[in-house]
């Protein structure tokens, strides 16, 4: 059975676009910001601080938080929306509030705890300026407070009595605007612990794998990719921007080879453009590989090639091109042992 992997990753980017599509540009009030089925939680506080009440608010389908935006109000009254974005959460719970001056706080409540992200308007955009990483409810029994604005972080392990406070340095980040990073600080190591000596991480380097990290944690990549943990996916340095690239054998079923380049452009946008490959390796279940003379169907090991090319600017994600198709197929022939790609 041949894998579509483009159009399982276009359903998925489809899938988490549904909520982002659906907040109206102009609201007249909280309740009135998404269309469709959704349920809302959102907040009220000046964001901008021009003494009119702004609105943050975050969205959920059937079964995830699938968009998150940001409206500013008006004077007359309602609110005009300045900016949403798609995501994908699969808590149970979140919780908005926006504080007295202006910072808009997420929470997102989990089993093990919760992940706290801190966001201020500057500059045109809402920056993150802290957070927090609480893992209390685990077996792990901790919490780390991170201050984006002076790089520095506090963990506090145990509770009660035998707490334990510890003041830590980060690395010095850029700025990191809301969009550019997954809300998930199991896939955000990279951002707050200390760099190896040999190969640290630069400035544009961290956003890039920021962006990379959002990819993932929304599900626009084949499965594999989508692998957090496996720093065998995390993109790194090239010629001309960034690479990064996923293989996938499967003997009876089929290969996935994907490669991923990241190309900043003048304007601070990014080229991103997926290239993949697929073999179907269906029929090998039914090949007897012991046989004297082994018969291979027609276009055996044939690649089906495809890929998508995005535009990445203010954190949101724009698909520019599809691209599907496929290459002459090789004649097939005869051998004793499975073809890898």
């Amino acid at each position: 059975m041949k894998k579509s992997v483009l159009a399982f990753a276009l359903c998925c980017l489809a899938a988490g676009s549904l909520c982002a599509q659906n907040f109206n540009q102009t609201a007249p009030s909280a309740e009135a910001v998404c269309n469709g089925d959704w349920t809302v939680v959102s907040a009220e506080g000046d964001l901008n601080k021009d003494g009119v009440k702004d609105l943050v608010a975050i969205a959920k389908g059937n079964y995830s938080w699938k968009g998150f935006a940001f409206y500013f109000g008006e004077k007359q009254g309602g609110y005009t929306l300045f900016r949403d974005y798609e995501l994908q959460l699969t808590a149970d719970e979140v919780k908005l509030s926006v504080s007295d001056k202006g910072v808009a706080r997420l929470e997102v409540v989990l089993d093990s705890g919760a992940d706290i992200f801190l966001f201020r308007y500057e500059g045109g955009d809402f920056r993150l300026i802290g957070g927090k990483k609480d893992r209390h409810k685990s077996s792990e029994d901790y919490d780390i407070s991170y201050n984006y604005l002076t790089d520095k972080m506090i963990r506090t392990d145990g509770s009660g009595k035998s707490r334990k406070s510890t003041t830590l340095d980060m690395p010095k980040l850029p700025k990191i605007h809301f969009g550019w990073i997954p809300l998930d600080y199991d896939m955000l190591d990279y951002l707050v612990e200390e760099p190896e000596e040999e190969d640290p991480l630069g400035p544009e380097d961290v956003l890039v794998m920021g962006i990379f990290r959002v990819m993932q944690a929304n599900e626009m990549l084949f499965w594999h990719f989508c692998d957090s943990e496996n720093p065998y996916h995390n993109p790194r340095p090239a010629d001309e921007g960034w690479y990064a690239e996923d293989e996938h054998m499967s003997p009876g079923s089929y290969n996935y080879y994907g490669s991923l380049t990241f190309t900043k452009r003048p304007d601070g946008s990014y080229l991103i453009d997926l290239t993949e490959s697929t073999t179907d390796r269906s029929f090998e279940s039914s090949i007897d590989w012991d046989a004297e003379e082994v018969e291979l169907p027609e276009g055996a090991y044939e690649e089906e090639l495809s890929g998508t090319t995005w535009i990445f600017k203010d954190g949101k994600f724009t698909v520019e091109s599809v691209r599907e198709g496929g290459n002459e197929p090789e004649e097939a022939t005869a051998t004793a042992s499975p073809v890898a790609r």
